[in-house]
């Protein structure tokens, strides 16, 4: 760690415990609209960790569904304010690392799938805005996550070499991100499914305090 300059986290999963969140408000909408139930574990294994885009082509190609864009972004948007994402908590030792890293003068960067309001509401009320040098969220980039744009732009930012800097992802789509933008990338998840999915390609760290024990 120290020749590492930077850290670039990712949000949902990874710095916050927001599926359990998502779930709850998509599952309605999906089962009102479109007949189709899920469970908390399908929601992980299939739309966990995927933008609006990758979800509606998943409903189109699954579930043979004709998803509007526009509508199921609108009704989203409504439930997550009517669910108040001031209720999503942080995941364990998010705070503790980032403050360790603080002292330790490296600089930390959020790089999401989510809009500046989700990382404004959820971070702010936690109070963890302080702690980023910078963010790259969803209207920064033209090409979301697993496109390496949002890390690709996060490293312009930084100017620094990118073996001085590391990603902290929870899922394989923000691992291919990371990496394929050419950069070193720690995984934290306790979901089976992306251990599946990142089997022999990494190492996977259970808890931010094993990563932080890592550090």
């Amino acid at each position: 760690m120290s020749t590492t300059k930077a850290v670039l986290f990712d949000l949902d999963g990874t710095l916050i415990d927001s599926e359990l969140f998502y779930f709850s408000s998509w599952s309605p909408i999906l089962k009102r609209e479109f007949a189709i139930e899920i469970d908390f574990k399908d929601w992980l294994n299939i739309f966990a960790g995927h933008t609006l885009d990758h979800n509606i082509s998943m409903l189109k190609d699954r579930w043979y569904v004709d998803v509007n864009r526009d509508f199921l972004w609108a009704e989203t948007r409504k439930s997550y304010a009517d669910a108040d994402m001031k209720t999503i908590q942080l995941m364990p030792f998010a705070k503790e690392i980032l403050q360790f890293l603080k002292n330790e003068g490296k600089q930390i960067g959020l790089v999401t799938s989510s809009y500046k309001s989700t990382v404004d509401t959820v971070l702010g009320h936690h109070q963890l805005l302080g702690y980023f040098d910078f963010f790259v969220t969803r209207e920064d980039v033209e090409s979301p996550k697993p496109d390496p744009e949002p890390y690709l732009k996060a490293i312009h930012k930084l100017n620094l070499p990118k073996d001085s800097i590391v990603a902290v992802e929870d899922t394989s789509t923000g691992f291919a991100s990371a990496t394929a933008a050419g950069i070193a990338c720690f995984v934290v998840s306790v979901q089976e499914s992306q251990h599946d999915r990142l089997s022999g390609k990494t190492e996977i760290l259970s808890s931010l305090e094993d990563l932080l024990k890592t550090i």
